[in-house]
């Protein structure tokens, strides 16, 4: 694939992507087939849509079932804010997302995809990966969402998987909302 082409209908306001946005030629369609008011095509260097959106999310505290920016982000509301606003329907619990989600060999991880692991429980814990071995996630009540690495002595021993829920080469796993 020449270019990464991901699917962008809204974006949150404060977020600053850099992205050149041009209007879907008429035959293009959104992921899984369903035509996309816009779609963006990433210029080069740029990164994910997500790993963009996930970034201006650094600092925001944990909260318990937080699922958006005015009240804080659990790590699963935080992959499920994200990739809503990307217009892409991701499941709210990570246990869904590992199970319907298209699995990814660790050494095939592209930023956007999903990581798993297994800090209290099996699939109990998802961040967003973003390159180099690093992912955004939102760790644990009284820390706030942050950058980790996957080669951590923590999260080294816990992981479990990786998905992918848009984008790559293989193209997207689970479908975008319908405009």
């Amino acid at each position: 694939m020449k270019t990464l082409i991901c699917s962008v209908v809204l974006l949150c306001a404060s977020l600053t992507v850099r992205a050149q946005a041009q209007p879907a030629p008429p035959e293009a369609s959104g992921l899984g087939g369903v035509p996309m008011a816009a779609q963006v095509r990433l210029a080069p260097g740029s990164l994910h849509p997500a790993v963009e959106l996930a970034k201006t999310l650094l600092g925001i505290p944990y909260r318990w079932a937080g699922t958006n920016p005015a009240q804080g982000f659990d790590c699963s509301g935080l992959v499920y804010y994200v990739y809503n606003q990307l217009q892409v329907r991701v499941p709210r619990m990570q246990r869904d997302l590992f199970h319907q989600a298209q699995q990814v060999q660790k050494s095939q991880l592209e930023p956007g995809d999903l990581l798993f692991f297994d800090t209290f429980a099996r699939l109990s814990h998802v961040g967003i990966y973003i390159g180099d071995g690093q992912f955004i996630h939102a760790p644990r009540r009284g820390l706030s969402v942050s950058i980790e690495s996957m080669d951590s002595s923590y999260y080294r021993k816990r992981y479990v998987g990786a998905r992918r829920v848009m984008g790559g080469a293989a193209g997207a796993a689970l479908a975008p909302f319908a405009p």
